[in-house]
């Protein structure tokens, strides 16, 4: 543990000694010596003439940053190289962007691209290259480029704050993209890692101290149109605590751009109007005929409620627009949406209850009153038992994440209060109230009730425990021993999450990972293929899933026939996760890729139909249809309606047919020649 030190003193030395002098003045020497670090470190094309520059300074850490921002492109603006460098010489980020399309696939592997980047950052930061780890099994969703992920660590621990992100082409070679996150960080503040508990202290004290949450979601299928509700296990909702590496307390962490009390002014109008206008307008037809429904309240009695109810909708104020809109979410809802000159206002079409407000006129903020949060969250309270005091009491206070940030009390112009709705004891996420009292004038200025009626919740009976849903969130986000910010200048040594990209719920029943819309998570991942070593197509199946096209299997098992499904879902990589299989194939019909009575899902996939798909995927779709014009070029017979597919995949290199030159038509195909035919088309796309 004591190791610390000695890391510490190394990285003094680099950040030191090792730094080149560098002139912090933003004068014509500074640009000058910027501009020749750029180029020791990057490229620039003698064809890229035209150039330009910008500079900045800025207070970080009681030090003074200055940065240059430099840009070199061609006349044309086709291409162009963007680069910063701070004034201690080093690279900040950099960026090489082109128009020019490329084709096929890239011939770059991932290995030989994490090679490159290595070298890059080597040379644009050695002052903290020892340091830096790549992250490993990472994905690639762009086909041009490759995406590396470095953090730093010291004493075994990850630097939060510390990371470098590179690019590398996947066509040339070359590093296209470099951005460094740490600037003006001081790395030499980083707190001794003596008397921290171990991971089981931390977990346990996770449990005790943030745990993690039970809540009910709700899911609207547009399509369908039905409201799932469904029970959950979330990771915390407080995000921003963490678990004190010392002492096992959870404490906050230091956050620079956000005030949890703080919501500020207009920004919270199109949360009002969200909330509100959960459907689409009427039109002119249906609203006249929904007027005539007797039990709706006429329009002039929706005012009357929103100028009595709502603070700050004065007499005075003109109704400027008014509409009648229906609920999508909840069928048997109608709304009066009202706009005065100042306000927005929402009224429950049947019932006459004020679902939701909003005061943005300039008098709902002026006053001296310097009112409290405590007196300020009485006075929501008392707001929301008086207009709707069955639902308040279904509802409890959701506190709001501290945040050790920069502002202080003093800055707080609005306090913003959210109650969550309850059922079974656990929260109904994203039911319950918002309520925005300002704190100069003392105004409700926002109010808002989402609130969905007559709908059923499932039972929570037989569900897992807290300590193993806790279990089955660590196995991807990885608690450990990390470095963070938790005060302005100050790093603590905590333990938190190191993976938080993913971003599931878990069933509370059987443990499974689901998504938001309640349905089984879909894993993204690009997987590791471990049956096709010595496989006669390994190359092209490896090639493929470098640019991110790959069969969703934990094995490849190149030998086993291929489904429609499968087929068409192996071509589509790129964006077949996104889908459900019924939404997959209307996609593809709605593309013509397959016509309607063509779907055939777990049937095995014959040649001739692999080729018709993979032509209409190319686009080539409407010339195949025409068999009449194209002559057989294989030496067997291939079927009329197939031959213009047939002639074309042959004429592309798609499908050359067998040693005999037979297109086999019938034949079904493999996993591995699923590969070669689709490697194939997408080195003609």
């Amino acid at each position: 543990m004591k190791k610390i030190l000695g890391i510490v003193l190394a990285i003094s030395l680099v950040f030191t000694a090792s730094s080149p002098a560098f002139a912090a003045e933003m004068d014509s020497k500074g640009l000058e010596q910027a501009i020749l670090k750029v180029k020791n470190v990057v490229s620039i094309p003698a064809d890229y003439e035209k150039f330009e520059y910008t500079s900045s300074q800025y207070e970080s850490n009681g030090k003074l940053v200055s940065v240059w921002n430099l840009n070199w492109y061609k006349e044309d603006h086709s291409s162009g190289i963007s680069a910063s460098i701070e004034n201690d010489g080093y690279l900040v980020n950099f960026n090489a962007f082109t128009d020019k399309r490329n084709e096929g696939l890239g011939s770059l592997s991932r290995a030989e691209g994490q090679i490159a980047a290595d070298a890059f950052l080597t040379k644009a930061r050695p002052d903290v290259s020892a340091y830096m780890k790549s992250e490993d099994n990472q994905n690639n969703y762009d086909s041009d480029r490759y995406y590396y992920r470095y953090r730093m660590y010291q004493n075994d621990a990850i630097v939060g704050f510390v990371e470098i992100g590179i690019e590398v082409d996947k066509y040339t070679g070359e590093v296209t993209g470099f951005n460094f996150m740490g600037t003006g960080e001081d790395l030499l503040k980083l707190p001794s890692s003596d008397g921290t508990i171990g991971i089981e202290a931390a977990k346990k004290a996770y449990l005790e101290e943030i745990n993690v949450d039970l809540n009910y979601y709700s899911y609207f299928d547009y399509e369908s149109r039905v409201l799932k509700i469904f029970p959950a296990y979330s990771q915390s909702a407080d995000t921003s605590k963490v678990i004190d590496a010392k002492t096992g307390k959870a404490i906050p962490l230091y956050n620079d751009y956000y005030y949890g009390r703080d919501i500020g002014g207009m920004g919270s109008a199109d949360k009002a109007m969200n909330s509100a206008a959960q459907g689409s307008e009427l039109t002119r037809e249906e609203l006249a005929a929904v007027e005539n429904i007797s039990n709706l309240i006429p329009k002039d009695k929706a005012e009357t409620i929103l100028r009595a109810m709502a603070p700050g909708i004065t007499p005075g104020m003109k109704v400027t627009n008014l509409s009648l809109s229906k609920s999508y979410v909840q069928p048997d809802l109608y709304l009066w949406e009202i706009g005065f000159d100042g306000a927005y206002g929402v009224v429950n079409a049947k019932s006459g209850e004020l679902v939701s407000f909003y005061i943005y006129h300039n008098d709902s903020r002026k006053g001296n009153l310097r009112l409290s949060e405590e007196k300020a969250r009485e006075q929501a309270e008392n707001f929301m038992k008086k207009n709707a005091p069955e639902k308040f009491d279904q509802s409890r206070f959701y506190e709001n994440p501290e945040y050790s940030a920069y502002k202080t009390e003093e800055d707080v112009t609005d306090y913003s209060f959210n109650y969550y709705r309850q059922v079974n004891g656990i929260d109904f996420v994203g039911n319950g109230f918002t309520v925005i009292v300002n704190k100069a004038s003392g105004m409700i200025t926002h109010y808002d009730c989402n609130w969905y009626d007559e709908i059923t919740f499932p039972e929570i009976n037989g569900i897992i425990t807290d300590e193993a849903a806790f279990d089955l969130f660590n196995e991807t986000g990885n608690m450990t021993l990390m470095y963070k910010k938790v005060k302005k200048g100050e790093t603590g040594l905590v333990y938190d999450f190191a993976d938080t990209s993913r971003s599931y719920l878990l069933n509370p029943f059987d443990g499974s990972r689901i998504g938001w819309d309640g349905k089984l998570y879909k894993e993204t991942s690009i997987p590791v293929y471990t049956d096709i070593q010595g496989h006669w197509a390994e190359a092209t199946i490896n090639k493929l899933l470098e640019n991110g096209y790959y069969r969703t299997a934990e094995k490849f098992e190149p030998n086993k026939r291929i489904t429609q499904l499968d087929f068409l879902r192996y071509l589509y990589s790129p964006i077949q996760s996104y889908y459900e299989d019924e939404d997959f194939y209307k996609m593809l019909v709605r593309d013509k890729i397959v016509k309607e009575d063509e779907k055939d899902p777990a049937t095995e996939i014959t040649r001739q139909d692999a080729s018709k798909f993979i032509i209409r995927f190319l686009g080539q779709g409407m010339s195949a249809e025409h068999p009449e014009i194209f002559k057989n070029p294989f030496k067997d017979n291939v079927e009329e309606a197939y031959k213009g597919y047939a002639a074309i995949s042959h004429g592309l290199k798609i499908m050359q047919g067998d040693k005999s030159g037979r297109f086999n038509g019938t034949k079904q195909v493999t996993n591995a020649e699923a590969a070669i035919m689709i490697y194939n088309a997408l080195q003609v796309k």
